[in-house]
C-alpha cells in the first residue's frame, strides 16, 4: 500500500527552504518568488546581481535585496541616472560590480567612495571625459577591472567622429593615481586621442596588469605595445590593431590574442606558437596563409578552445577541411563574413569538434549546396551546440535549416535573423528538433507566417519583428510556450494593439515588449502587464 503525504509550505522551516532555494539558479527567481511571500522573501536575500530600468523603484527593490553584488543599471532607464547611482550609494550594499554601459553620461557629481567596488563597466557611454576618470580613481581605490571603451561611428562624409567629451592620456594619469596597485584589466578600445604615453604609464605603474584592450587607438603603436609585453610578462590578455606587431615571444603567459583589421604574415604567425593560447582572435586579418594558420593551430592543440576568423577571405571549404581535425578541443568558433563558407563546413566542423557548443556562420554562403552529408544518424551524438548564429544567408532555406537542426539537438540559443527563404515549414521542424531552444531571432523573415503547432515548449526570448507573424501564428505558439515567454520584439509585425493586450494576459513572465505603436498605448499594455504580476517585484520595459 502506497501512502501519499502532502508537504505544505508552512511545514518545513524557512532555514530548509533557504537551503533548498541556495540550489536553485538565480534566473528561476522570478517565477518561484510569485509563489508565496516566504519565497520572494528568501529570494530577494539570495539575489546577487540586479538589473535597474526604473528610478522609481530602485530604492525599494535595493531595500529588500541586501546581498546584492552586482548592479547592471539599463541602457534605457527611466528615470534620473544620478538619482540612480544616489540610491545605490546611501543603500549601504557592498555591491562589487557596477554596469553603467551605454548610459549618456558617467554621474561623477553623484558617486560616493566605495572600497568594494572592483569591477565598473562604463563602456559605450555617450560622454566621458578625463574628469570623469578622475572622479572614477578618488571614489573606486579598490578597483580592479575597468572597461571605458567607446564605439567608433562615421560621420556623413565617411570620417571617424565621437560623442561629446573624450579621454585622453592626462585621464589615464589622473586614473592611476589611486589605481596604479590593484588595476588588473582595463578596455580602452575606441579611444582616438590615448597615445603610446598611456601604454608607457600602465605598464610601468600597474604590477597586477594582466589584461590590455587597445583596439581603434589610432595613436596606438607597435612600440606601446612592445613595452606592454616586454614590461609585464605574465600579461594574459591583450587585443589591439597595431599593423605591423612584434615582442610576442616576450609574453609568456598570454592567453587571449585578439588583433583586428591587421597584415599578420606567417612569420607573426609563426612567432606566436609557442604562446599558451587559449583564445585567438584575428577578426579581419590578412596577409597570412592557409599552412600558415594550420601550423599555427597545430601548435596550440589542444588548448585553443576559441578562434575568431571573421572576415578571413582565403578561408575555403576545402581549406576549413585542413584546419577542421586541429580544432577538436574548440568549443566557440566564429566565421562570420567568409563568404566562400558554405554547409560542407558546418559538417566539417560539427563531425571534428565534439566539445564545439557554439558556431557564428552570420553572412557566409550556407545554403548553397543543400548538401545531403548532414545525416543525423552519423553526427547528432558528436555534436553539443547549444548557441548556432546563421543569419544573412542568403541561399538559406527551409530545406538547410531542416538539415541542420537535425544534427544538433541540444541548441538553446539560434539566430536566424533575415534568412529571407525560412518558412513556417521550417520553422516546425526547427521547434520538433530544438525541443529545448530558449531565445529565437526570426527577425526579417519576411516569408514567417507563425511558429508551427508543435515544438518551442521553453522558448523564453522570441525576436520576430519585421515578420508575417500574425496573432493566429503567435497564439498557437504561445498556448505552449507562454508560461516561459520572457521577452518579445514584434516591430512592424502583424500582431494588432488589442491582440497584444490578450497575449499579455497569456505570459506571467513576460517582462520586455519591444513593438512599433503610438505612444498612448503604452499606458495600457504596462496595467495588463501589472495585473499579471505585481510591479513591486518587477520592471517593465516597453521601446518604440
Amino acid at each position: 500500500m502506497t501512502m501519499k503525504v502532502k508537504v505544505s509550505l508552512d511545514s518545513l522551516p524557512e532555514d530548509l527552504w533557504d537551503y533548498i532555494l541556495q540550489r536553485v539558479e538565480e534566473e528561476h527567481f522570478e517565477s518561484i518568488s510569485l509563489t508565496c511571500k516566504l519565497f520572494l522573501s528568501i529570494t530577494d536575500r539570495l539575489r546577487s546581481t540586479l538589473t535597474i530600468s526604473d528610478q522609481t523603484i530602485a530604492t525599494r527593490v535595493l531595500r529588500r535585496c541586501p546581498n546584492i553584488k552586482r548592479i547592471n543599471v539599463h541602457p534605457r532607464l527611466r528615470g534620473d541616472l544620478d538619482c540612480v547611482v544616489r540610491d545605490i550609494s546611501a543603500s549601504g550594499i557592498a555591491i562589487e560590480a557596477l554596469d553603467l554601459s551605454y548610459q549618456p553620461f558617467f554621474p561623477s557629481s553623484s558617486v560616493r567612495e566605495s572600497k568594494t567596488l572592483k569591477v565598473l563597466n562604463c563602456s559605450k557611454i555617450q560622454s566621458l571625459s578625463d574628469w570623469d576618470l578622475a572622479a572614477i580613481s578618488e571614489s573606486f581605490p579598490a578597483l580592479e577591472e575597468l572597461d571605458i571603451s567607446k564605439k567608433r561611428v562615421l560621420d556623413s562624409l565617411g570620417d571617424h567622429c565621437d560623442s561629446p567629451g573624450h579621454v585622453t592620456d592626462e585621464g589615464i594619469k589622473a586614473l592611476l593615481l589611486n589605481l596604479a596597485p590593484c588595476l588588473r584589466k582595463i578596455n580602452v578600445s575606441g579611444n582616438y586621442m590615448i597615445t603610446d604615453v598611456s601604454l608607457y604609464a600602465l605598464s610601468w605603474y600597474c604590477p597586477s596588469l594582466s589584461e590590455v584592450h587597445v583596439q581603434g587607438c589610432d595613436f596606438i603603436s607597435e612600440n606601446g605595445i612592445a613595452s606592454v609585453i616586454i614590461r609585464r610578462p605574465m600579461l594574459r590578455a591583450i587585443s589591439t590593431c597595431s599593423k605591423s606587431l612584434r615582442s610576442w615571444a616576450d609574453a609568456r603567459a598570454l592567453k587571449r590574442l585578439h588583433i583586428r583589421n591587421a597584415f599578420l604574415s606567417d612569420d607573426i604567425l609563426f612567432s606566436i606558437e609557442r604562446l599558451p593560447l587559449k583564445e585567438l582572435c584575428i577578426p579581419f586579418c590578412h596577409e597570412f596563409s592557409i599552412m600558415g594558420l594550420v601550423s599555427l593551430l597545430q601548435a596550440q592543440y589542444p588548448s585553443l578552445s576559441r578562434l575568431d576568423l571573421r572576415g578571413c577571405d582565403i578561408l575555403t571549404d576545402e581549406s576549413m577541411a585542413l584546419l577542421a581535425p586541429h580544432l577538436r578541443e574548440v568549443t566557440t568558433i566564429d566565421l562570420s563574413y567568409c563568404s566562400r563558407l558554405t554547409e560542407l563546413t558546418f559538417m566539417y566542423l560539427v563531425k571534428c569538434c565534439p566539445f564545439l557548443e557554439e558556431l557564428r556562420m552570420k553572412d557566409t554562403d550556407l545554403g548553397r549546396y543543400r548538401c545531403r552529408s548532414l545525416h543525423p544518424n552519423s553526427m547528432k551524438n558528436n555534436s553539443k551546440i547549444h548557441t548556432l548564429v546563421i543569419s544573412y544567408n542568403m541561399h538559406f532555406n527551409d530545406e538547410t535549416l531542416i538539415q541542420i537542426s537535425s544534427v544538433c539537438p541540444e541548441l538553446r540559443m539560434v539566430d536566424l535573423a533575415e534568412t529571407m527563404g525560412v518558412t513556417e515549414t521550417g520553422i516546425t521542424q526547427l521547434g520538433l528538433n530544438w525541443p529545448h531552444i530558449r531565445t529565437l531571432d526570426v527577425t526579417d523573415c519576411i516569408l514567417l507566417k507563425g511558429l508551427g503547432d508543435m515544438g518551442f515548449y521553453e522558448l523564453e526570448t522570441l525576436k520576430a519583428s519585421y515578420t508575417g507573424i500574425g496573432y493566429d501564428g503567435l497564439a498557437t505558439a504561445l498556448r505552449r510556450c507562454g508560461e516561459r515567454l520572457r521577452v518579445v520584439y514584434l516591430k512592424y509585425s502583424q500582431v494588432r494593439e488589442h491582440e497584444m493586450m490578450e497575449m499579455v494576459d497569456g505570459c506571467p513572465r513576460l517582462m520586455e515588449v519591444n513593438q512599433k505603436w503610438y505612444c498612448d498605448f503604452v499606458k495600457d499594455i504596462e496595467d495588463s502587464l501589472n495585473s499579471v504580476v505585481p510591479k513591486v517585484h518587477h520592471s517593465y520595459n516597453f521601446w518604440f
